[in-house]
């Protein structure tokens, strides 16, 4: 089946639907958002894919030799759907003192916060300490998906050589999700002109600032409001002390590395004035969850300190 982004499905829809305006608060809430694909997996709400475990051993032969022959060995995997509900409640003297205009603003701040936390369980999902949510990528990169910027106690400035390293370990690697803390780092690495031929700042139409590193797009997560930061100076380093560090992770989205699942596009149901002649409700429904498809999807590069960072 198609994957597509959610600012993509938001552009398909009806341009005076309900659905329209709220799908794109929410897409709008997360850059990662711009650069995740969702799957539709049916009713089921279950995924079942395969990973490769070993390659198959082949070679070349001479003349009258028989060939090689075997075959590697995958192992099957499932990820299954979680289910986002909430009710978009709006009290009615809101509507009748600004009119619906303003209904639909509260809404989108509903929405906007719905996005914040798909957002922070597609980092920091744990689904051992919570059922009702899927594993995010700190669960998901373990073993060879996790490596140390420093082993010293409260880790150490990023070195540039360490975050390359995270980069070629990673399959296909697509792009970087960093905290937004770590934005004035990027940008004072790329005025360093010893570092400058790395770290490339750009604007985009609107004058907001794009960047990049070794060709891959640094991913930001929420935008500067309420929301605070992902991925922030709180994680204790690998060689313990302080919990002063963060993490950086490198990701490949695509169908064969990393990529979201829903069962079907978000569902919103307006429920217009309840009987209690306070409320107005529209209900969202959306069940969802998270694949990494690939054992090279993703790599984590833990305990980077806020400090200038180095070769």
């Amino acid at each position: 089946m198609d994957t597509m982004t959610l600012p993509e499905y938001a552009k398909g829809l009806e341009k005076d639907s309900i659905e329209r305006p709220l799908v794109e608060t929410f897409a709008a809430s997360s850059d990662i958002f711009s650069a995740l694909r969702f799957e539709g997996v049916g009713g089921s709400g279950v995924y079942e894919g395969y990973r490769e475990e070993e390659l198959p051993v082949l070679g070349f032969r001479a003349i009258n030799e028989a060939g090689t022959s075997g075959e590697g060995t995958i192992s099957p995997f499932q990820e299954s759907s979680f289910i986002l509900d909430h009710d978009l409640d709006v009290d009615r003297a809101i509507v009748d003192r600004h009119g619906q205009s303003r209904r639909a603003k509260q809404e989108r701040l509903a929405m906007a916060s719905a996005g914040k936390l798909w957002t922070d369980t597609f980092l920091a999902g744990d689904n051992t300490t919570n059922v009702k949510e899927f594993n995010g990528l700190k669960q998901r990169a373990t073993g060879e998906r996790l490596l140390h910027n420093s082993t010293a106690s409260g880790g150490a400035a990023l070195s540039l050589y360490n975050l390359d390293n995270a980069i070629k370990n990673t399959y296909q690697p697509s792009h970087i999700i960093a905290s937004r803390d770590m934005q004035p780092r990027f940008i004072q690495a790329a005025r360093d002109t010893t570092l400058s031929g790395f770290v490339i700042q750009t604007w985009d139409q609107v004058g907001g600032v794009k960047m990049s590193y070794a060709g891959l797009p640094i991913l930001w997560g929420y935008p500067r409001d309420k929301h605070g930061v992902i991925l922030p100076y709180n994680e204790v380093g690998q060689g313990g002390g302080a919990a002063v560090t963060a993490s950086i992770f490198i990701v490949s989205f695509g169908d064969d590395g990393v990529f979201a699942i829903q069962i079907r596009a978000m569902d919103f149901d307006d429920k217009g004035l309840l009987e209690n002649g306070i409320t107005y409700r529209t209900h969202f429904a959306w069940d969802v969850g998270l694949v990494d498809e690939h054992p090279f999807c993703m790599t984590r590069l833990t305990s980077i300190t806020d400090a200038a960072f180095v070769k």
